[in-house]
């Protein structure tokens, strides 16, 4: 007996080739209309709501009155959602977002009746090593997914195990290759050609590739509303297949029935292992894109929600947490509207940039929501706990500040702080910068503006300590409470060290003269300090010298430039492609900062790029226009990387912009960060053969702030630390090459020829070009080692996407001392990465996540600043699960042994 598990469901895109609130309306008729059809038909057994539930935010705060209606149906599971809040792209966002993603959609579906709970994942492109150890942290055992397996399909069945980089293994369904998750649209009304339809659908597609005795229909598509009259037409259908039992199921019941069917050959199944990023290879031609090219897409994007994410994981949460430890209050409502506004921008088409212009100009607005309420609670939970330390000792005539380091080790790298000084104050040259011992710090002076600040604070009297000074009250002044006028001066400085997680304390003393350093860190067309030494040719060519390993890279910084027909899914180049490069361009050189702390140098170049397409769209125009491009690299006193600022001013279309990083470090593998995971990749690329191909092969991966390669005796490596730059490819002979700008003028463009058909709607989008003056930021990082076990290059990528922030404050008396770490690791040269610190949800405990992306075994012990009375290992929805010994020394510290790739997630009680 043959089971058909027939589940009928919709795809649904929060927003894609029609912006969001069209789609909405949409949504609102669909699910009024399976209301309806529930209401009338007690057959219509359950309709899949494609595994997210921000659908029910989206149709409640419409028709709020159908609450009650949504959550009896979805408590009987005549309604399926969850456990997503939206569907993700897993490689563009941070491994929190998924885990808050999950939290999110799992707790809005509880609320509402019953979350599902397996991994639905049905239209990503790709998925990532370490989702398989995510789903099981939330409990969920098996997984569905489509796009990623490439070589070994068919051959490997439908069933098959799923192993995660920390080998969690989990039971996996793939939808049919050449189906996906539309098995058919609708069922026909007319009996006979239904039954032609099932019969195609067993015999081609369903059966042959099967292992267990059960199969899955799957009626519907992207955003298809319920057949009204399925349950009919599966009842006139049973008597015409003897044999098989049709059932009108879920899909629960379905991976259920399945992953039975198959536990006597569960040795026999093949096992997908690690990523799932491969092309597409297979005979039937089936477009199952894996769509690379969705890395580079609209990378302003990619960038702010780099931003986000950092300003929520690393500042907001942490210090908001810190604060509520101090017993002030923890902003958990706040906290997660702004974690819902970023959530909102990760659904796969939106933060892929494959969307509607008007989408991705919605998102923009989304994203700024979510930072100011972030960078809101971050300066609010800073100024807190510096209104807590003690400063009246120190002299009454200097400026002081405290630099809050947000990282899980201690740093030394130069630190910028923006001091306010009174309107109309005499006239300053300098500052002397000392440290809470009274050492005079390396510094110097870098700006002097007018600005109009705002004391933005809930607590009065933290306010006006962080005001030059103390507001007027409202009933003498009005309402513009602390707002005035200041100047601020740029100055930095090096200290000796900021612990980790921590704080330290600093003064500024103006002075008419500067004690001068000789040691600069500028040397006519260079940058030199104990570790790296960075040259400027007069063509613009830049050679940097890693001083320790005595290792010289040769021409690291060039920028290439080739023609683009592609779309938001595909980099496509023309037929005839003219390509450009900066190697030898004419180039403007000067010193932009010379001082003791930091040195930088700028590379000002003019580039005559092709305006744009010939007509046919096969070459690229004769006609150039000028783009300005500009480069900035800088070198701190004790900094272990060169940072590099590009600035292009695009005015041109239809390109692709890389900037290559020359190592000559062959290698057969690159390595990059991923969510929890640092991930291996082959350099080289493997094309499919002809008559397997329906897209090209791609050389590029995505990374999340990191990517590198390693020696092949493993000794030393070179790594580049992009922000918010997700693409990279790393060629055979050790070039790094990074995307910085793909400019196209299509959702679905109409001539790709990387690419068989493609996989959007052919509309315009102009502003996918992403016209006007791009900013960029990565850094140059030569280590020791193997950088993916290491811990060496997440370190100085840390520092460099993560810079210690100032927070000004008047001296008086508290309780804190000048310096100090809340949170710290007891062998900081070891890998383990802090990834989130946090109020533990529903309870006053403290939360630390923290993971292991290496390949070997590590303990390391977290070291808190008060008692822990009690700590547990937690999952992923935060239960808890079993005790966690506290250190006997001083009960502050709990030591956890992360196996290679583990994630540990634990609650601290104080």
């Amino acid at each position: 007996m043959i089971n058909v598990h027939i589940v009928p469901h919709t795809h649904w895109d929060r927003e894609w080739y029609l912006p969001y609130q069209e789609f909405r309306i949409r949504l609102t008729r669909l699910v009024g209309k399976l209301l309806a059809i529930l209401e009338r038909d007690p057959e219509y057994a359950s309709f899949h709501l494609d595994g997210q539930s921000s659908v029910l935010d989206d149709y409640l705060e419409i028709h709020p009155e159908d609450r009650e209606k949504l959550k009896r149906y979805i408590t009987e599971g005549r309604i399926k959602l969850g456990p997503w809040y939206v569907q993700p792209d897993e490689s563009l966002v941070s491994g929190e977002s998924l885990i808050r993603n999950f939290q999110l959609g799992i707790r809005i579906a509880e609320e509402m009746g019953g979350s599902q709970r397996f991994g639905y994942l049905p239209d990503m492109f790709g998925h990532i090593s370490q989702l398989p150890q995510i789903l099981d942290g939330f409990g969920m055992k098996e997984a569905v997914f489509w796009r990623g397996l490439g070589e070994v399909v068919p051959e490997s069945g439908t069933e098959l195990k799923w192993k995660g980089a920390d080998g969690t293994t989990l039971f996996a369904y793939r939808f049919p290759n050449a189906l996906g998750y539309n098995s058919v649209f609708r069922l026909h009304a007319d009996i006979d050609k239904a039954e032609r339809q099932l019969r195609e659908l067993f015999e081609g597609h369903l059966l042959p590739p099967t292992k267990a005795s059960s199969v899955l229909v799957m009626v519907g598509v992207d955003h298809m509303e319920p057949q009204d009259d399925l349950s009919e037409i599966i009842n006139k259908l049973a008597p015409r297949f003897p044999g098989y039992k049709l059932i009108h199921s879920t899909m629960e019941q379905f991976l259920a029935s399945a992953k039975a069917e198959t536990e006597s050959i569960a040795d026999g199944l093949y096992t997908a292992v690690g990523e799932l990023r491969d092309t597409n290879r297979s005979v039937d031609g089936s477009i199952n894109f894996l769509l690379a090219n969705v890395l580079s897409s609209r990378m302003p994007l990619k960038q702010f929600n780099a931003k986000v994410q950092f300003e929520l994981e690393r500042w907001a949460e942490p210090f908001s947490a810190i604060w509520h430890g101090m017993g002030g209050a923890y902003p958990d409502k706040l906290l997660a509207q702004s974690w819902k506004y970023l959530l909102q921008n990760h659904p796969h088409d939106s933060i892929c940039g494959c969307s509607r212009d008007e989408v991705h100009r919605q998102m923009m607005t989304r994203f700024e929501w979510a930072q100011e309420i972030a960078g809101q609670l971050t300066d609010e939970s800073l100024r807190y706990i510096a209104s807590e330390i003690d400063t009246s000792a120190l002299p009454d005539e200097a400026i002081v500040f405290h630099v809050f380091n947000p990282l899980e080790r201690g740093r030394k790298d130069t630190v910028t702080v923006e001091l306010m000084l009174p309107d109309a104050d005499a006239d300053i040259r300098f500052f002397e910068i000392r440290d809470s011992e009274g050492r005079v710090l390396p510094s110097q002076w870098v700006d002097m503006k007018r600005e109009l600040i705002a004391g933005n604070h809930p607590d009065d009297e933290v306010r006006d300590l962080g005001l030059l000074e103390a507001a007027v009250a409202p009933e003498e002044k009005g309402i513009l409470v602390g707002l005035a006028f200041v100047r601020k001066a740029t100055v930095r400085f090096v200290p000796h060290e900021l612990p980790a997680l921590g704080y330290g304390t600093f003064t500024a003393t103006p002075v008419r003269m500067a004690s001068l350093d000789e040691r600069t860190l500028v040397d006519g067309h260079a940058l030199e300090n104990e570790w790296l030494r960075v040259e400027v040719g007069q063509n613009g060519s830049v050679r940097l010298l890693d001083k320790i390993s005595g290792r010289q890279y040769d021409n690291v910084l060039v920028y290439e430039d080739g023609g683009d027909i592609g779309d938001g899914y595909t980099f496509s180049p023309p037929l005839f492609d003219e390509r450009f490069s900066t190697a030898g361009l004419q180039a403007s050189i000067s010193v932009t900062e010379d001082g003791p702390a930091r040195g930088a140098l700028r590379i000002a170049q003019s580039w005559q790029l092709p305006v744009g397409l010939e007509s046919d769209r096969k070459r690229r125009l004769s006609t150039r226009r000028e783009c300005l491009l500009t480069t900035e690299l800088s070198l701190g006193k004790h900094d272990r990387w060169v940072g590099v600022t590009a600035r292009f001013d695009n005015q041109v279309g239809d390109h692709r912009l890389r900037v290559k990083i020359a190592t000559g470090i062959g290698a057969a593998q690159s390595w990059a960060s991923s969510a929890f995971d640092m991930v291996r990749r082959s350099t080289k690329v493997a094309q499919p053969s002809d008559d397997r191909w329906i897209e090209d092969a791609v050389g590029v991966h995505p990374n999340q702030g990191l990517a590198g390669v390693t020696s092949p005796c493993g000794s030393y490596g070179f790594a580049v630390a992009p922000y918010g730059l997700p693409e990279y490819e790393v060629t055979p002979s050790g070039d790094i090459l990074v995307t910085l700008v793909r400019s196209v003028g299509y959702l679905g463009s109409p001539d790709l020829r990387t690419i068989r058909g493609g996989a959007g709607p052919m509309f315009k989008t102009p502003e996918a070009q992403c016209q006007g003056e791009l900013t960029y930021r990565l850094a140059l990082i030569p280590h020791a080692g193997d950088g993916a076990q290491s811990g060496e290059a997440w370190q100085r990528s840390a520092e460099h996407h993560l810079p210690a922030r100032a927070v000004q404050m008047r001296k008086h008396a508290g309780t804190m001392p000048l310096v100090h770490s809340f949170v710290s690791l007891d062998t900081p040269e070891n890998p383990i990465v802090l990834s989130a610190l946090k109020r533990t949800e529903g309870r006053d405990g403290t939360l630390l996540r923290g993971f292991n992306p290496s390949e070997s075994e590590h303990s390391v012990t977290f070291q808190l600043d008060r008692p822990v009375k009690e700590a547990y290992v937690l999952d992923l929805e935060e239960n808890r699960k079993e005790p966690v010994q506290i250190g006997a020394s001083d009960g502050r510290g709990a030591t956890l042994h992360f196996k290679p790739k583990q994630i540990i997630t634990i609650e601290a009680v104080h």
